[in-house]
């Protein structure tokens, strides 16, 4: 039986999509929700024998924070008749979203599929394979309908 639902969303239409559907499997199954929002937090390269270190990309700022809780409340707004808490988290998205999961004892992750081209999921991978492969409970990846 389904009992509690994370549902992982970044702010891209497709992970809003995929929230709107978990909405609905936790209103069939009246399941509580977790909506989740991983910040990636910036890679960070040694550089040298000693303590020195380059970070790829700028730190998280407050203002990732508020935009991060705003787009949770949003979603949460939208979720009429379900019960859901809401979490930011720093991390790596897919490990982030597995160690929540586990941590949290869910029943099912929803996560949106963002429909990377073969080169580039080669490449880079996606949130979405990583998570189904390392998740301790079963994944739905909800896919966009083309228009």
């Amino acid at each position: 039986m389904v009992q509690h639902l994370l549902i992982a969303v970044d702010g891209s239409s497709s992970s809003h999509h995929a929230a709107n559907q978990g909405f609905g499997l936790a209103r069939q199954t009246g399941a509580k929700v977790t909506l989740a929002y991983v910040l990636e937090s910036p890679p960070v390269i040694p550089v040298g024998p000693l303590s020195g270190y380059v970070m790829t990309s700028p730190p998280r700022t407050d203002a990732d924070l508020e935009r991060a809780r705003a787009e949770l409340k949003s979603l949460a707004n939208e979720a009429q008749g379900v019960t859901v808490e809401t979490r930011v988290e720093l991390g790596i998205p897919a490990d982030v979203i597995c160690e929540l999961a586990e941590r949290l004892s869910v029943d099912v992750i929803v996560v949106g599929a963002r429909g990377l081209t073969p080169g580039t999921r080669w490449l880079m991978g996606s949130v979405s394979d990583r998570v189904v492969h390392h998740a301790p409970c079963p994944v739905l990846v909800v896919r966009e309908r083309k228009k």
